[in-house]
């Protein structure tokens, strides 16, 4: 089945109509957007909507695109606000590129110098459009929120969260912090969630948003859509992300030395880049079964799906000191009906509760036990699988995706 950009938008056919009443405006005047996007390109992936293709290099169908489309469909325009120095090849009136860099520099005063310059800037942009809806989301620096003229609605797209899943930081400086976002959070009047988990910690922060969160489900293009394989064992155990020691790498490593001393057919590989990169490389060129982990570097996203065609299995195992937004991987993988083992902290299981296995954050142990279980239990894995191929029709239904949501957060 081919996947038409347009129907990743689901929306009424007069919703440019409830927009225009929803701001007040005249059935004649347009809506302006401005969309504070962060530091993805989101020029190169407009350079791909405007030749009428999905953006190649993400694997789950870009947010970007999504927000294009419900321009277009809406009749508006748009103020995009991105951080790299790009700007797209092709010209469309209704769209409008800024770059403004931010720099996030290590320690306390610095980054705060750093925040304080990237929202002077914006703010300087946003005066110059008038935008009738800012979208932004939860990084975005407490000066830049409590500025925004008063004139804007405000809408939250909220990709992360404020504390690891079920571990709510209670300490006095924790709860003063939250005290504070609460507060100036007061100007956002909706929002659009990755995730329950993430949900619940905006509504924690301003419990009156309850009834104004709107929760996403990543799309995935049809083709993407694997009939699921059938395994005589475990063999090929796969990490994809960010190699950084928060994302659990070197917990992977030594539980999967644990279980490879016992399992001689499994094999591991990274797939990724990040700052632990280069000692992650040389731990496993140290390790006792350095023969059967690749590091396979960063993947472009039809590498991604190369490398979930042959895996057997998908591991997330975050560490309890990261603030996990959902972890797209899993649903990656849940398109090619690969079952994942996720840690405590990865909101991504909400979204395959019946088709993963969890284990406690941080405990190698555990982990390690998992892969052994799966090693000698081939019909576990064979039910996951089964699993996984009833339960993913949700990544192909674009009346969940994140651009059908944000309309709902429009207009309410």
């Amino acid at each position: 089945m081919e996947d038409n950009i347009s129907d990743l938008v689901v929306i009424p056919d007069d919703a440019g109509h409830r927009l225009r009443t929803r701001l007040g405006l005249k059935p004649s005047e347009t809506p302006r957007i401005a969309f504070v996007a962060g530091p993805g390109d989101v020029a190169g992936t407009f350079d791909h909507w405007m030749e009428g293709r999905f953006d190649p290099r993400t694997p789950v169908v870009a947010y970007s695109t999504m927000f294009y489309t419900l321009i277009e469909k809406l009749e508006a325009m748009a103020l995009v606000i991105a951080e790299p120095e790009k700007l797209p090849r092709h010209r469309d009136p209704r769209f409008r590129f800024v770059s403004v860099p931010r720099s996030r520099p290590q320690g306390r005063i610095a980054y705060r110098k750093a925040g304080l310059a990237f929202s002077w800037k914006v703010l300087r942009e946003l005066r110059k459009y008038e935008p009738h809806i800012v979208l932004l989301g939860v990084d975005t620096p407490w000066l830049l929120l409590a500025s925004i003229p008063k004139s804007a609605r405000i809408i939250l797209t909220a990709h992360t969260n404020f504390w690891p899943m079920g571990l709510k930081p209670v300490s006095l400086k924790a709860r003063i912090k939250h005290q504070m976002a609460s507060v100036l959070m007061q100007r956002v009047s909706a929002g659009v969630c990755t995730s329950e988990e993430t949900r619940r910690q905006v509504i924690e922060i301003r419990r009156d948003l309850v009834g104004s969160l709107y929760t996403e489900v990543p799309q995935v293009l049809s083709k993407f859509l694997k009939a699921p394989r059938q395994l005589e064992r475990l063999r090929n155990i796969l990490f994809l992300g960010r190699l950084q020691e928060e994302k659990g790498v070197y917990d992977l490593l030594s539980a999967f030395e644990k279980a490879a001393s016992r399992h001689p057919e499994l094999t591991l590989s990274f797939a990724g880049k990040g700052e632990a990169d280069d000692a992650l490389q040389q731990r496993v060129a140290a390790s006792p079964v350095r023969s059967r982990i690749s590091m396979l570097g960063q993947l472009d996203a039809q590498e991604v799906h190369h490398q979930l065609e042959r895996a057997d299995l998908l591991v997330c195992p975050t560490r309890s000191n990261l603030p996990e937004g959902l972890a797209l991987v899993v649903v990656e993988a849940a398109v090619h009906a690969v079952p994942a083992v996720l840690s405590s902290v990865v909101p991504a299981k909400e979204l395959v509760a019946d088709a993963c296995i969890e284990f406690p954050a941080d405990n190698i142990e555990a982990l390690a036990s998992v892969f052994m279980m799966l090693a000698e239990d081939a019909g576990k894995l064979h039910e996951l699988q089964e699993r996984l191929a009833v339960d993913r029709e949700k990544f192909f239904d674009r009346s969940l995706s994140w651009g059908s949501q944000l309309y709902s957060a429009f207009v309410l």
